[in-house]
């Protein structure tokens, strides 16, 4: 299996070259980002791409791969499996809470959950190559976030000038009197081919939770379709067979906006998604799933349980539902999903605090 595009390297050789070579940024971009010719299945539908999209494409890559915080963090040995930092001998940001904060969602951020698994998911020699850029985090108090925006790219493997751009925002806070929560992740498809600098094209939200209004219908098969044919020149069954599957491009897409929790239950620092459904708080589910042989971590190839005592089916959130529905990927245990209660005229069910995860009503989900 292939693992994700690493972090590019500090110093880079100069970009100035005789006016033959400037001529070929095709080239220069296959040898630099290490792209693929797209595969012989489905070549012959996808453009070459002009000299001037290609031209355009490298300089705006070259531009944000000098801003990736990959760059500065990379030393993942001075955090443990959570993202917090271990102190170490030379820490010249010992004291700086902040800066130790951003440290640690970066961490979460890159080397952890989904992204530290993308080695299993996309197929051997083809990687999921992306950029993030420094998060924008404010804090209520140390080690507690009140706000955060994360930015990043994907880039197609293959020698394809195109790219996606991904937002994602979060604001919230849980409190024994107090629920605020709103989230949402957005995207925009960037050819190349267009004047990206001055492009009048906006982010097309894909979900979002309002204060647990959910919203989801943009996230739905025909915009996973639409997407992978952007970055990969394709959305057939042979193109899964070289990239990924529908339900781990779409788990590494949210992974590459800072959601990289394989729950999809909260971001970095316990930063809450919102709604997740509890099997066992429903009134003799856990019963059925032991009696239905329901694998605990929803896998349909997993262990069967053996013994009802211990037995602790796999919470669902509501985006990792919704993720598993549009890629047809539903298990045997969140098969039996369900969707946030009402609100109540508090405007928050009394299960909103449970498990930090809150709940309310379901919008359009």
């Amino acid at each position: 299996m292939s693992e994700t595009s690493p972090p590019p390297t500090k110093k880079r050789k100069s970009e100035g070259g005789s006016s033959s070579e400037t001529s070929l940024w095709r080239t220069k971009s296959i040898e630099r980002f290490s792209l693929q010719p797209v595969p012989t299945g489905w070549k012959a539908s996808v453009a070459v791409g002009s000299e001037e999209a290609w031209k355009r494409y490298y300089n705006y890559r070259v531009d944000k791969e000098k801003n990736d915080p990959r760059v500065e963090e990379s030393d993942s040995d001075n955090y443990d499996s959570d993202g917090n930092s271990i102190p170490g001998d030379d820490d010249d940001d010992e004291g700086d809470w902040e800066k130790e904060g951003l440290k640690s969602v970066l961490f979460s951020w890159a080397e952890y959950g989904i992204m530290d698994e993308s080695e299993k998911t996309m197929m051997e020699g083809c990687q999921w190559q992306w950029t993030p850029q420094s998060p924008t985090l404010q804090w209520e108090e140390e080690g507690k976030l009140r706000s955060a925006d994360y930015y990043a790219h994907v880039w197609s493997p293959f020698a394809i000038p195109h790219a996606i751009k991904l937002s994602h925002s979060w604001y919230g806070k849980v409190g024994w009197d107090s629920y605020d929560l709103v989230t949402d992740w957005s995207y925009l498809l960037l050819d190349f081919e267009e004047d990206i600098e001055h492009s009048k094209k906006t982010y097309v939200e894909l979900c979002s939770n309002n204060y647990d209004v959910i919203k989801t219908s943009h996230l739905n098969k025909t915009t996973c379709g639409k997407l992978r044919k952007f970055l990969y020149g394709a959305n057939s069954k042979e193109s899964k067979k070289v990239t990924c599957s529908d339900k781990d491009f779409l788990l590494l897409l949210f992974g590459s906006m800072g959601s990289t929790d394989k729950d999809l239950m909260e971001d970095a620092k316990d930063c809450s998604l919102g709604y997740s459904w509890c099997p066992w708080k429903e009134e003799g589910m856990n019963q059925k799933l032991f009696d239905a042989k329901a694998p605990a971590d929803d896998d349909p190839n997993g262990e069967p349980p053996t013994a009802l005592k211990g037995y602790n089916p796999r919470w669902c959130s509501w985006l990792r539902y919704r993720i598993l529905e549009v890629s047809d990927s539903v298990g045997p245990i969140s098969k039996h999903y369900k969707p946030p209660p009402a609100k109540k005229a508090s405007g928050r069910d009394d299960d909103s605090r449970g498990g930090g995860y809150g709940s309310g009503e379901g919008g359009d989900y």
